[in-house]
């Protein structure tokens, strides 16, 4: 199980993290099944999309071993621990195993033809480019020297759903397009005018709205 805690979970803080992982462990266990919780951060965007098409690519990327740094660790340890629940080995020769198939391609491969034997077209996942491609892309521009020292994860979903890549109603249509691409994350120095990330929407007017709330 990964639970999530920080200000893009619904677990705001390390107690309420540690107090959901123990009562779903406790279900898990109670029905017969070996049941571990990881708790896992998300007071910071994890990898560098939010957005339906960008995450996908991303997610492709991680499969191939190319994905984001702190994406491709999470993963690791997460499959880590399935394959040890799974009786593999010892977690340490789960990882090895867990990064063997991200490098030799086997991971990708076997998500392919996952999505084969759902119906959907692997071509778009082997060629990223037939994805949707956002009208408007709009960089967004650090307006002072420093380092940034703390990004609020929830402040940037809703962001992303300005530029609509989620639904503010039930009603609201989805632009699987729009979303954000980070280019600096928390510790990372940047300077003025600097690109901070990169916005993908239908309007330049969504941009400029959701760059106000991403500055506050």
């Amino acid at each position: 199980l990964d639970v999530k805690v920080g200000s893009g979970a619904f677990m705001k803080n390390i107690d309420e993290g540690i107090k959901l992982a123990s009562l779903m462990v406790d279900i898990g266990e109670s029905v017969g099944k070996r049941t571990i919780a990881l708790i896992t951060d998300m007071d910071r965007p994890l990898g560098k999309a939010i957005g339906n098409s960008l995450e996908v690519i991303e997610a492709c990327n991680t499969l191939k071993g190319e994905g984001p740094e702190d994406l491709t660790n999470m993963c690791i340890e997460l499959a880590a621990n399935m394959l040890y629940l799974a009786k593999f080995g010892n977690l340490e020769e789960c990882r090895i195993a867990a990064h063997r198939v991200l490098n030799d391609g086997s991971a990708f491969e076997k998500f392919k033809q996952m999505v084969k034997l759902q119906g959907g077209d692997v071509t778009v996942i082997e060629d990223n480019k037939k994805f949707d491609v956002a009208k408007v892309s709009h960089e967004v521009l650090s307006k002072d020297d420093g380092i940034i020292n703390s990004m609020n994860t929830e402040i940037c979903g809703i962001a992303s759903m300005i530029l609509g890549a989620g639904r503010e109603t039930k009603e609201s249509s989805i632009d699987y397009s729009a979303g954000i691409v980070l280019n600096k994350n928390v510790g990372d120095k940047i300077k003025k005018g600097e690109k901070i990330a990169t916005f993908y929407s239908s309007s330049i007017e969504k941009c400029l709205e959701a760059e106000k709330l991403l500055n506050m």
